[in-house]
């Protein structure tokens, strides 16, 4: 006895059979596009490692010059962030040892001296937001060296230091400089330069700190005056001038005069500051309390009845000599005659006009005006 077979019995096959159909369409579909993705994903990852192999190559090539870019570039961005962040801090030292318990952010009302061996972080902030006007004048008392030293920038590198008004409701003011100093760029072969804008009294200020390799020549000190005959026994003397934004550490500077040299001392001068060198510091005429150094033992300079300067012809050196060597450098040299026709008991005033070693740069004062 045969099957019926009848028209539903065929619809259902038919259509398990379109199912089937539609089912292997789609997962023929989906292994093409797993394909797609795997020799997508093959490519990109080879795309990759061809540009990390260029990259490599690149690098090796740039070799040190890349990085040390870059570190100073940090060094940049770090140090102003320290510079304009806070107040800073100092530590002082007594005897060597750092006096922990007094330190404070009052780093400011220190003297030149004293904070050339302090532990100094030098910042501009007033601890709000904003610049110090009072701390941004006390750089005048830090060094360059100790300013490196606190913003945490490599010893061996420079740095120059620039606040200008770019905003004010005195359009008279935009464009002052409020400070700039620090060493010249022009022997530097890589750099970097970091810069913000902050507020300052009211005023917008633009504060750059460039950072570089270019080192620092002897520039500072100059000589401002000197007495190479006092009248009735005085010491003769030399009056020297710090001009620069920051202060400037004595060590390594010397005067010298033929057959005699001495180095100054260690200490610091603050920018504008002023230092008498004497022949006697015990009857020196002193009336603003500068700084004072005899030099009475090397025979540098006289006193009384004994002359180390002749008036009418002798010659005063400044040096400087650099740190771990024994060159030394001739900053300024002077040299007179009797044709500058110095008298007695009348210094000689530089008159900023020139080469101090021409007469015509200088001026006679009766007296002097020693540490003015």
């Amino acid at each position: 006895m045969g099957h019926r077979v009848d028209g539903c019995d065929l619809y259902g096959v038919t259509m398990r059979r379109d199912a089937d159909a539609v089912a292997n369409a789609r997962k023929v579909r989906d292994e093409r596009g797993l394909t797609a993705v795997v020799e997508f994903l093959s490519a990109f990852v080879l795309f990759l490692v061809i540009v990390s192999a260029f990259l490599a190559l690149s690098q090796l090539k740039l070799g040190s010059n890349v990085a040390e870019v870059d570190r100073l570039d940090q060094m940049a961005i770090d140090g102003l962030e320290r510079l304009t962040d806070s107040k800073g801090y100092v530590v002082l030292r007594e005897a060597g040892i750092r006096d922990i318990a007094n330190s404070t952010d009052d780093w400011h009302v220190y003297d030149a001296t004293t904070l050339l061996t302090a532990d100094l972080l030098p910042a501009i902030g007033d601890g709000e937001g904003h610049l110090d006007l009072n701390r941004i004048s006390a750089l005048g008392n830090v060094t360059e060296d100790r300013l490196i030293h606190g913003l945490g920038i490599d010893e061996g590198l420079s740095l120059n230091l620039t606040i200008i008004v770019v905003q004010s409701s005195d359009e008279s003011n935009v464009g002052n400089i409020v400070f700039s100093d620090g060493s010249a760029r022009s022997g530097a072969t890589q750099g970097a330069t970091a810069s913000r804008v902050m507020h300052l009294d009211g005023d917008s200020v633009r504060v750059t700190l460039e950072v570089h390799n270019g080192g620092r020549e002897p520039s500072g000190l100059r000589i401002t005056e000197f007495m190479a005959d006092p009248l009735n026994g005085p010491p003769e003397w030399i009056e020297l001038e710090n001009p620069d934004g920051f202060a400037m550490n004595l060590s390594g500077w010397s005067l010298a005069r033929p057959g005699a040299f001495e180095l100054i001392q260690d200490g610091a001068l603050a920018a504008g500051g002023r230092v008498i060198c004497t022949g006697n510091a015990a009857t020196q005429y002193n009336p603003n309390n500068v700084m004072m150094i005899d030099m009475a033992s090397t025979g540098v300079l006289g006193t009384g009845t004994i002359d180390a300067l002749a008036a009418e012809g002798d010659t005063i050196t400044l040096g400087w000599t650099r740190p771990g060597t024994v060159l030394t450098f001739d900053v300024i040299v002077i040299t007179w005659d009797n044709s500058w026709n110095i008298q007695s008991n009348h210094s000689m005033t530089y008159n900023f006009g020139g080469t101090p070693g021409s007469s015509t740069n200088w001026t006679a004062v009766d007296g002097g005006t020693p540490g003015w």
